[in-house]
């Protein structure tokens, strides 16, 4: 158990370094902090904290710098939300009712907003359903025997396959047909489509067919589609400068990647979670923290919001902003997709 002075030591050399990401000094703590303490106090308490792991020596002749554990135990314990501006928040928003209403729009207009203002990597997931349902289905003439099924899900997802037709059908036809379906369809997942229909033609068993097809496709992928933003910024950290941390860090945050990278929050997991450092399961990552959480929308739409920096990371503002734009997204898709 640290001491109420060992714990506000701690405090002042991560928020010191955080700001400076050069190893901190006990004279340097004494004159900005105006610390009623020599700095020979200052010393011993720094060696105690260090003797317990929270903070280490880089160089014989340098200051200190957090450890992990130092991290873990400030965000634990010490760690103060910072509060988002309300000019900020207007600005935020504004930006979401001039984007498109679409998910993927919103996700990448997420992970624009969190790299923008944290000056760090950030991943947003789209917005999908662990188990997708039909929203609307339609049918395009190619050409006399040839159709475009069109399939959009619950979560705005469209997707679309050529269909060999057994006849020329018009469009008016078609139309008629995907009327028809839609009235059975609508809201089913692809196993519920295949359930028994009575009196269905042999065209509309292949439509049903088809567009239950298509939306199993999506779900074997396991790949939820997401938007990276911010990597130039994270480069530029003093913590990347070295090559072979950055080849590194970048194969990790590739597209094919991601997955384990940002390790995704369990279905029923909610809250912010910080990974810090050496806690990651990746060593490519294990010079990162990564502050991820889970937003959630009508249908059983979810998505996650992540953001990936050095652990040198202002957590306050990061952890705040995280919070903010997964409310935000909540919001949205409680208002346009309920």
């Amino acid at each position: 158990m640290l001491t109420q002075r060992r714990q506000k030591l701690l405090e002042f050399i991560i928020d010191e370094y955080v700001t400076t990401a050069q190893p901190v000094g006990s004279n340097a703590l004494v004159e900005k902090y105006q610390l009623a303490i020599s700095s020979a106090t200052i010393r011993n308490e720094m060696a105690a904290l260090e003797e317990e792991g929270y903070i280490a020596q880089p160089h014989t002749s340098a200051g200190r710098v957090p450890t992990d554990a130092g991290y873990r135990h400030y965000v634990e314990a010490l760690m103060r939300e910072e509060r988002i501006p309300p000019e900020l928040q207007k600005m935020i928003r504004h930006q979401f009712h001039q984007a498109a209403r679409e998910l993927e729009e919103w996700a990448r207009l997420s992970a624009a907003i969190l790299a923008s203002q944290l000056r760090n990597a950030a991943v947003v997931t789209t917005p999908h359903s662990p188990e997708p349902r039909l929203r609307w289905i339609e049918l395009v003439g190619v050409h006399d025997y040839l159709a475009l099924l069109v399939v959009v899900l619950q979560e705005a997802r469209v997707l679309q396959q050529t269909l060999a037709l057994d006849r020329p059908f018009s469009q008016e036809e078609l139309t008629a047909l995907a009327r028809r379906l839609n009235e059975v369809l609508a809201g089913k997942s692809s196993a519920e489509m295949r359930g028994p229909y009575l009196e269905l033609a042999p065209v509309e068993s292949a439509v049903v067919e088809a567009t239950a097809s298509l939306i199993e496709s999506t779900d074997e992928a396991g790949v939820e589609p997401s938007f990276l933003e911010g990597m130039r910024e994270l480069l530029r950290q003093p913590e990347f400068t070295q090559g072979e941390r950055i080849i590194g860090l970048l194969e990790q945050l590739e597209d094919r990647n991601l997955g384990r990278a940002i390790p995704q929050p369990a279905a029923r997991e909610r809250g912010i979670r910080v990974i810090i450092g050496g806690e990651h399961p990746i060593d490519a990552m294990r010079v990162c923290s990564v502050i991820t959480t889970r937003y959630t929308g009508p249908s059983g739409l979810r998505g996650t919001l992540s953001v990936v920096g050095p652990t040198r990371m202002h957590y306050p503002r990061a952890v705040s902003m995280v919070r903010y734009m997964s409310a935000l997204m909540e919001e949205l898709l409680g208002v346009y997709f309920a």
